[in-house]
């Protein structure tokens, strides 16, 4: 049965590659996705009720999981332009300029701009990525451009899978669990498709929760904020790690975080310049935002609300000592509830986590966020960014009820953080 699920999957992200260039097919390219959603969550049911796992099943996961990956990794981004971002903030670093002090639509360097300049994300602003995916960003650089930034996420991902297998084992649950990782199409389409670069702060992230289990919590901080310093949104489970580890723990943490910083250090404050102004302009496909934003009627109102439940929600399981795995979990959750813009790819944090704590709602959230990518079809033909209401409610609405049941049977969010 799992390896004609597998076959199933294979043939569909076959049909994804056929529908290349993939932003002028997104009708066809949503309707294959969701159905691959399907048959994505029969697996994830099937191996959700083994209790046991035969080296033949696990081995079915991990080959149909490189061939997933092998099918999409040469196909150019198209669904997201991202990755020409981060090719040109390489490209930038190595004619010796500081991607931080530097926009992709400063006149001055338009010998630098890629040919896809028209779409490139936020060009009037500078890199709002963390200083450790800048380095990466560097190194990709002096490789193959486009290929060796693909190759970085998806060689993150698979890293990823590997600490997803020995987290599995530590806690004795079947290590086919990690399909649920492996085989999501929406990993598999954001990483090895569009080469988005959330891999590189996830692997770290899962890496710091392995180490902690393991009791190892100094190693497991650096490796914290080295998820932190590639994509920020580590950090919201920083006083959960940090209140377990000591002051050697933080040591750990700000060591790694000068290390990363200094190569930039010339830009000062304004490592968080791009980061606060995507922050402050960029509103994309949220849910609980919009209705703060409804009630408070002021935007800064309403971020102020979702960073005060997010922290106070960081601070109570640090001091319940929640476990960090189950604290990790239910932050991002919190994070992409109540973020202003959720892009489909954010979600791909929540994904390793849905090994230990499968939520229906969640696990149907990697499907319905593909519908996200309507707002393409405006876009690629008029050059206008907007989302159609329907579409967005027919994205959220089984996701909240599927959690709100969730949640009615097994206690409060905030309850779910005691140990």
């Amino acid at each position: 049965m799992l390896a004609l699920l597998a076959g199933l999957l294979e043939a569909a992200f076959l049909a994804v590659r056929g529908l290349h260039p993939l932003d002028e097919n997104v009708p066809e390219v949503i309707a294959v996705t969701l159905a691959v959603g399907l048959v994505y969550l029969t697996a994830a049911h099937l191996v959700l009720s083994w209790n046991q796992c035969t080296r033949s099943a696990l081995f079915v996961v991990l080959l149909a999981s490189l061939a997933f990956r092998l099918t999409l990794f040469s196909l150019p981004p198209t669904l997201s332009y991202d990755l020409y971002r981060y090719q040109w903030e390489g490209k930038v670093q190595l004619a010796g300029r500081n991607p931080y002090l530097s926009a992709p639509a400063d006149p001055e360097l338009a010998h630098l701009r890629p040919t896809e300049f028209n779409r490139l994300p936020g060009a009037e602003y500078t890199a709002a990525y963390g200083p450790l995916t800048e380095l990466l960003f560097r190194l990709a650089a002096r490789l193959d451009g486009q290929a060796g930034l693909k190759l970085l996420s998806v060689a993150f991902d698979l890293a990823t899978l590997v600490v997803l297998l020995g987290l599995l084992r530590t806690r004795r649950e079947p290590p086919v669990r990690a399909l649920l990782y492996a085989w999501c199409p929406l990993v598999v389409v954001e990483f090895a498709g569009s080469g988005h670069n959330d891999s590189v702060a996830l692997f770290g992230f899962l890496l710091a929760n392995f180490l902690i289990i393991r009791q190892r919590p100094v190693v497991s901080n650096a490796a914290l904020a080295a998820a932190a310093l590639s994509k920020w949104f580590a950090a919201v489970a920083a006083p959960v790690f940090l209140w377990r580890s000591g002051w050697r723990g933080l040591l750990a943490f700000l060591a790694v975080g000068l290390a990363a910083a200094l190569p930039y250090r010339d830009a000062g404050w304004n490592l968080f310049g791009g980061l606060l102004s995507y922050a402050g302009e960029w509103r994309n496909n949220e849910s609980l935002y919009a209705l703060l934003l409804a009630a408070t009627g002021q935007e800064t109102v309403a971020t102020g609300v979702a960073l005060g439940v997010g922290a106070g929600l960081a601070v109570h399981a640090a001091a319940r000592g929640t476990d960090p795995l189950r604290a990790s979990y239910l932050l991002v959750a919190a994070v992409l509830l109540l973020s202003p813009s959720v892009f489909p790819w954010y979600v791909t944090w929540l994904v390793p986590f849905l090994c230990f704590f499968p939520n229906p709602g969640f696990l149907v959230f990697t499907t319905t966020v593909l519908l996200s990518y309507h707002v393409l079809i405006d876009y690629t033909s008029l050059g206008v960014w907007r989302y159609t209401p329907w579409l967005v409610w027919l994205e959220y609405v089984p996701v909240y009820t599927l959690l709100l049941w969730r949640w009615g049977r097994t206690g409060r969010f905030a309850a779910q953080l005691k140990n």
